[in-house]
C-alpha cells in the first residue's frame, strides 16, 4: 500500500484515483460500444448493398430484355427469321451484340433445327460439346429473364427473348459474361468488394473474378467453402486478421455446378472512424484528469494548510513552547480543533508547571522529594570533596504507618506525615542541612557537617521526640521510628551508594528492632547470607530438612499435661540447626512464611494423628503469620487436613500475635471468624506487647489469651511485673478468655500464678520445646512428678545431623540417648 507522508497527498491520490477511475469505466463500455457500432454499420452496408445488387439485376434483366425485344420485334429480322436467311439472321445479331455490349449472340428456331450465333459467340464458345451445352441452356431459359449458367466452365448472363410472326417462331439469346466489368459495376454501386466463385463438375470451388486482390480473393475462395453451408443470412469471418462481413448469393446452382457472388465488407474503416473518435474521447479525459488533478492539489492544498499549521504549532508544543497561543481564524471543524488544541496547551502549560513543582517537591508534606535530595547531596559531596569535610545521611523509617493510615484513615495518616516531617526540620543542625520525603513513610535528612558522633545525637534526639506521644487531628498516638545513618567518604564516593548504604543499615534498624544503626559492610554481608538463607530454605521445605518440635503445656491449678505449642526446627546440611528467630523474620517478609505455615499444620495433624493412635487425647497450637491471615483460603486448607487425618477440630489450636491482626484488620477479621466458625481454638499469642486494647480484642471470636513471656519470668522478684500478670488475668477473665502464661522458669513463678487464677502455662520449667518422639516419654514422665529436671529441648548439642541418623536401632532424639 502507497504511504504518503502529507495528507494532502493523500486526498488528492484519493480523488484522482476515484476521477481516473470512473473515467476508465466510462471509456471501456464506450469503446465496446464503438467496437459494436462499428460492426452494426458494417452490417448495414451489408444489408444496403445486397439490396442494391439484386435491384442492379433487376435493372439489368429489365434493360437486356427491352434491348433484346427491339431486335426480336424488329420487321426484317422477323421475315429473315420467317424465310430462314441465315446469313441477314447473323448480320443482325452481330450487330446488335455490339450496339449492347453482348458476348454471345444467338438465334434458336422454335423447332431447334436451325441454332444461328455470331462469329463471336462461335470464338466464345469452343468446340461441339461446349456448343450443345449453351444451346441447351437457351432452350431451358425461355422465360424471358436474365439467367446465370456455367457453360464450357464459364459463367455468362443469358436474357432470351421470343420471335413472333405472330406464333413464337424462334428465340433471341444475348449473353454477357460474369467478368471484372460486372464486379466493378456491382462494387461502384455498393461500395463493397465483389467476388464471383464457381464450382463445377470438373474442379472445386474457384475464383472467377472479383474487385478485391489476389491474396485476399485466394483466402475468401478456401473460406467460402466452409461458410457457404452454414446457410446463414451473414457471415462474420477473419481474413489475414481483418474481420470482414460476407453475404452470399447463389446465382447458379445445380447438384454438380454453383456460381455465387459473394459481397465483402471490412470493419476496419468504421473501427478506424470510430477509434479516431475514442482517440479523441482519451484525450478529452486526459485533459479533464490534468485539470481535476490540479484543482485536487489546489483543493487539497487550501484545505491542508491549516492542519499543517495546527501540527506546527503541536510540534512547538511537544518542545515545551507554551506560551504563544494558537491563532483560531474560522469556525470551522478546523477552528473547532485548534480552539481544542489551544484548550490543550493551556492545560499542558499548567500541568508542566506543577510537574515542576513536584519533580523537586513532596506534594504532601512540602519537603524536598527523593531527586531533589539526591542532587542536594550531590552537590554537599562536591563542596565536601576539595576539604575532605564530612557529612551524614539519615534515612528514617515510621514503624506501623501502613495500619494507622488503614485504621485511623488516610487524612489521619497525612497529618501524620506532614507532623514528622516539621519535626525533622525543627531539629536539623545548621539552616544548610536537607530533609526530604523519600516514600510514603521513609523520610531522609541530609546533616552537611556532621561527623558520626553528630549524627547518632541528632538521631538520639529524634528518638526522644517521639517517645512522647504525638498530638494528631486532636488524638495522642505513639509514633516509633527506625534510622539508619551513612557517612561520607566512610561509606559512599557518591550519593547513590551513600542512600543505599543509609537505606540498608536502616533495614538492619528493622530487623533488630533498634532505634538507629550506622551503616558498615558486615551490614551487606548479613543480606548475603540472609539471601543465601532465602534459597535454602525453599530447598529445606522441598527435601524435608525442617523438625516437628513442641513445648508443652499443662494446667496451672491441677498441673495436668494439656498439650503444647507446635514449633519448628532447620537442620541445614552444612550450617547444622537453626533457630527460628534466624529464618522466621526474613520468611515473613518475603512470603516463604506461608509454605511454613502450610508445612507445620500439615506436621502437627500428622503428630496428632500418631498421639491418638497410641491413646493420647491432647491438642496441638500453630502460630499463624500475617500473610495467613490474609489467605482466604486457610480455613478451607485447615479442614482438609484434619478430614484427611480423622481429628476434630478440638485438637488443632491456632495462636495469633496481635501485630499479625493489625496489618490489615478487616481481611484478618474475615479469616479469622471463618475459622472460629469451624469450631477452632483461638488464642491471642505475645499479648502485651503490641499495640492493641481488650476492647478491640472483645469484637474477635476467640477464646484464649497468652500473656508474653517478658511479664512473667521475673514476676516473683519483680512487682510491677506480677501487677501487669494479675490485671491482664482479671481483665482475661472478665471476657470469658482463658489465660496461658509462658515464660514460667521456676516453680515459685508457676505457683504464684496458680494463686492469680491463670489457667494454663508454659515455659523451661515444664519443659523445653523437644522433639514430637520425645513428647509422649516426657508425658509419661510428667504424670508421674510434678517436678521434672530432664533436659530436654532446645541445648540440646548434635554431634551429627539429625536427618542423617536412622531411627534403629537407637533414637537419639530418645531419653536414654540423652548426654
Amino acid at each position: 500500500m502507497i504511504q504518503f507522508k502529507h495528507i494532502r497527498s493523500r486526498i488528492a491520490f484519493t480523488f484522482l484515483t476515484v476521477v481516473i477511475a470512473i473515467q476508465l469505466a466510462g471509456l471501456v463500455p464506450l469503446k465496446y460500444a464503438l467496437v459494436k457500432h462499428a460492426n452494426r454499420l458494417a452490417e448495414e452496408q451489408m444489408e444496403v448493398g445486397e439490396r442494391v445488387f439484386v435491384n442492379l439485376l433487376q435493372h439489368n434483366t429489365q434493360s437486356l430484355k427491352q434491348a433484346t425485344q427491339v431486335l426480336a420485334a424488329d420487321y426484317a429480322f422477323r421475315e429473315a427469321v420467317a424465310t430462314n436467311d441465315a446469313e441477314t439472321i447473323a448480320s443482325a445479331l452481330e450487330s446488335y451484340q455490339g450496339r449492347i455490349h453482348a458476348q454471345v449472340a444467338y438465334f434458336v428456331s422454335q423447332d431447334e433445327a436451325m441454332v444461328i450465333g455470331t462469329q463471336e459467340s462461335e470464338s466464345a464458345i469452343s468446340g461441339s460439346a461446349a456448343h450443345q451445352e449453351f444451346v441447351q441452356a437457351i432452350i431451358e431459359n425461355q422465360t424471358g429473364t436474365l439467367k446465370f449458367e456455367l457453360v464450357d466452365g464459364k459463367p455468362y448472363q443469358l436474357i432470351a427473348v421470343p420471335v413472333k410472326a405472330p406464333e413464337v417462331i424462334g428465340w433471341v439469346v444475348m449473353g454477357f459474361a460474369v467478368d471484372n466489368r460486372l464486379a466493378a459495376q456491382i462494387k461502384q454501386l455498393t461500395h463493397l468488394d465483389v467476388t464471383f466463385v464457381q464450382k463445377t463438375h470438373q474442379h472445386d470451388w474457384a475464383l472467377v473474378t472479383g474487385t478485391a486482390n489476389h491474396e485476399l480473393s485466394n483466402l475468401l475462395v478456401k473460406t467460402v467453402s466452409d461458410v457457404y453451408a452454414q446457410k446463414l443470412s451473414l457471415h462474420k469471418v477473419d481474413l489475414d486478421g481483418i474481420t470482414y462481413h460476407l453475404k452470399i448469393r447463389s446465382l447458379h446452382e445445380t447438384k454438380d455446378e454453383a456460381l455465387l457472388v459473394v459481397l465483402q465488407g471490412s470493419v476496419e474503416p468504421y473501427l478506424q472512424d470510430l477509434n479516431t473518435l475514442f482517440k479523441v474521447m482519451i484525450f478529452l479525459t486526459l485533459l479533464g484528469v490534468v485539470i481535476f488533478a490540479a484543482l485536487i492539489w489546489y483543493v487539497s492544498r487550501k484545505t491542508t494548510e491549516p492542519i499543517a499549521t495546527l501540527v506546527k504549532n503541536a510540534d512547538d508544543i511537544a518542545m515545551g513552547n507554551y506560551d504563544k497561543p494558537i491563532q483560531v481564524t474560522s469556525t470551522d471543524e478546523i477552528g473547532l480543533l485548534a480552539t481544542a488544541l489551544n484548550s490543550m496547551r493551556e492545560a499542558v502549560l499548567q500541568r508542566s508547571l506543577r510537574i515542576q513543582r513536584l519533580a523537586f517537591n513532596d506534594e504532601l508534606t512540602g519537603l524536598s522529594n527523593r531527586l531533589a535530595f539526591t542532587q542536594g547531596v550531590h552537590q554537599a559531596m562536591l563542596a565536601h570533596a576539595q576539604s575532605n569535610a564530612k557529612l551524614s545521611i539519615l534515612v528514617i523509617n515510621i514503624h506501623r504507618f501502613k495500619p494507622i493510615n488503614q485504621t485511623l484513615g488516610r487524612d489521619f495518616g497525612d497529618d501524620l506525615l506532614r507532623h514528622v516531617g516539621q519535626v525533622l526540620k525543627q531539629h536539623v543542625l545548621s539552616e544548610q542541612d536537607m530533609v526530604a520525603r523519600l516514600d510514603a513513610d521513609e523520610f531522609a535528612v541530609l546533616l552537611q557537617h556532621a561527623d558520626q558522633a553528630q549524627a547518632t545525637r541528632f538521631a538520639d534526639a529524634i528518638q526522644q521526640v517521639f517517645e512522647q506521644p504525638v498530638q494528631v487531628q486532636g488524638q495522642a498516638i505513639d509514633v516509633q521510628a527506625g534510622m539508619g545513618i551513612a557517612l561520607y567518604p566512610e561509606h559512599g564516593m557518591d550519593e547513590e551508594s551513600l542512600l543505599n548504604h543509609a537505606e540498608t543499615a536502616l533495614q538492619e534498624s528493622r530487623l533488630k528492632k533498634t532505634p538507629w544503626i550506622v551503616y558498615n559492610t558486615s551490614l551487606e554481608i548479613d543480606q548475603s547470607e540472609t539471601l543465601t538463607l532465602i534459597s535454602d530454605l525453599k530447598e529445606a521445605i522441598q527435601q524435608n530438612q525442617l523438625l516437628l518440635y513442641i513445648q508443652p503445656k499443662v494446667d496451672v491449678t491441677t498441673r495436668r499435661a494439656l498439650g503444647g505449642e507446635a514449633l519448628i526446627r532447620w537442620v541445614h546440611p552444612q550450617k547444622g540447626m537453626i533457630f527460628p528467630d534466624q529464618f522466621i523474620p526474613f520468611a515473613e517478609q518475603t512470603g516463604i512464611i506461608s509454605d511454613l505455615t502450610q508445612w507445620m499444620l500439615r506436621r502437627a495433624c500428622e503428630a496428632l494423628a500418631d498421639f491418638k493412635k497410641q491413646g493420647l487425647h491432647i491438642s496441638l497450637a500453630v502460630n499463624l503469620s500475617t500473610r495467613d491471615l490474609n489467605n482466604m483460603e486457610l480455613p478451607q486448607q485447615i479442614a482438609d487436613l484434619l478430614a484427611a487425618h480423622g481429628l476434630t477440630t478440638k485438637s488443632l489450636k491456632l495462636e495469633i500475635t496481635e501485630g499479625s491482626l493489625m496489618q490489615d484488620p478487616e481481611r484478618a477479621e474475615i479469616v479469622v471468624r471463618k475459622l472460629a466458625a469451624m469450631g477452632l481454638h483461638l488464642a491471642i499469642d505475645d499479648f502485651g506487647t503490641g499495640y492493641s486494647s481488650l476492647a478491640y480484642l472483645r469484637q474477635l471470636p476467640v477464646q484464649e489469651l497468652k500473656i508474653d513471656r517478658s511479664f512473667v519470668m521475673f514476676m516473683d522478684k519483680n512487682a510491677g511485673d506480677a501487677s501487669i500478670v494479675k490485671s491482664t488475668i482479671d481483665l482475661a477473665h472478665n471476657l470469658g478468655l482463658i489465660v496461658v502464661a509462658e515464660g514460667i522458669e521456676n516453680e515459685l513463678v508457676l505457683n504464684q500464678l496458680a494463686k492469680l487464677g491463670c489457667n494454663e502455662g508454659q515455659g523451661y520449667f515444664i519443659g523445653k520445646p523437644m522433639p514430637e518422639k520425645d513428647f509422649s516419654i516426657w508425658l509419661e514422665r510428667w504424670q508421674g512428678q510434678n517436678d521434672i529436671d530432664i533436659d530436654i529441648g532446645d541445648d540440646f548439642n548434635y554431634a551429627v545431623n539429625p536427618l542423617d541418623i536412622e531411627p534403629a536401632p537407637q533414637d537419639p532424639y530418645t531419653l536414654d540417648n540423652l548426654n
